[in-house]
């Protein structure tokens, strides 16, 4: 195979980078990156160097960054907007957080399984989301800007959190009453731990949640709002989702659902979103997530 040889395939470098190979096309004739080479039939094929720069590249892209800021610097210039998106004193990690960091970088799932257990036991679920899984998330996401935790490290936590708050969350909704909310994110949107975190702290008041998953189409929610009778929807938004169609997908999805549907909207993507369609309500974090009643009293029926 073409990758022993140091370069690989198209199709190698969209599975290890989760940027499709359309973009990498576009990419190529608009920005001069990536250069591939041709093999003998003519198919692209990436140097090792490129499809590392393009994994730095996604982890940027994740944060917000564009693409087009982004494919024409240096390496040093990568070094510079990475070291921007680190917040300035950066909190000490807790021991805590720290011990599961290192229980992911050895791989040891029954270890991240205690830790998180001890410290659910220990808080109960809202201050478990606050203070133990905002955090690790929080280091998780400064170590992948600065290249320092593994794309599989990642996606093991990930699974992990996945894993434990859905069983948790699964037991607190058999106690769950009205309202129910229903919660997804749109086509394009890959990023679901926020829509997790938002089922865990609706659960533990008492909220009853329907969480449908990642990129849900419009239509689908439309017809799931009817089906699940339910009182809102949240939708979340990561820094990687197109800022620029944002607020045209809102008032596209206001528009489809019923007017005394409540619309919820939040994440990195919408946090310096300003103006909101008429009858969609924005939390800029978990801890300031409005009671239901507040959210439905300020929604005006949309006729």
């Amino acid at each position: 195979m073409i990758e022993n040889y140091g370069f690989y395939s198209i199709g190698v470098v969209e599975r290890d980078t989760g940027i499709g190979r359309d973009t990498l096309r576009v990419w190529e004739r608009r920005y001069g990156f990536p250069r591939p080479v041709r093999n003998g039939k003519g198919e692209r094929c990436y140097p090792e160097d490129q499809l590392r720069r393009l994994q730095r590249t996604r982890r940027l892209l994740d944060h917000g960054v564009r693409p087009g800021k982004l494919l024409p610097l240096s390496e040093d210039a990568l070094d510079e907007i990475e070291a921007s998106l680190l917040p300035e004193g950066s909190k000490k990690i807790d021991k805590t957080v720290e011990a599961i960091l290192g229980a992911i970088r050895s791989a040891d799932a029954g270890q991240v399984e205690v830790l998180l257990r001890r410290q659910y036991e220990k808080r109960g679920m809202r201050e478990f989301v606050l203070e133990t899984v905002v955090p690790l998330l929080q280091a998780v996401g400064e170590l992948w800007i600065s290249g320092k935790l593994q794309i599989f490290q990642e996606h093991f936590l990930s699974e992990q959190l996945n894993r434990f708050l859905n069983a948790e969350i699964a037991i607190l909704q058999k106690s769950a009453g009205k309202p129910l909310v229903l919660l997804a994110t749109l086509p394009g949107e890959e990023h679901t731990l926020g829509l997790l975190m938002l089922a865990a702290m609706l659960s533990c008041s008492g909220v009853s949640v329907v969480n449908l998953g990642g990129e849900v189409p419009m239509d689908q929610i439309g017809k799931a709002v009817k089906q699940f009778h339910a009182d809102a929807v949240g939708i979340t938004f990561s820094g990687a989702y197109p800022y620029q169609s944002i607020r045209p997908h809102l008032y596209e999805l206001r528009e489809l659902i019923a007017g005394d549907v409540a619309l919820w909207t939040g994440g990195e993507g919408v946090r310096r979103l300003r103006k909101l369609p008429t009858g969609v309500t924005k939390f800029n974090s978990l801890g300031k997530l409005p009671l239901f009643s507040e959210i439905t009293d300020a929604t005006p029926e949309i006729k």
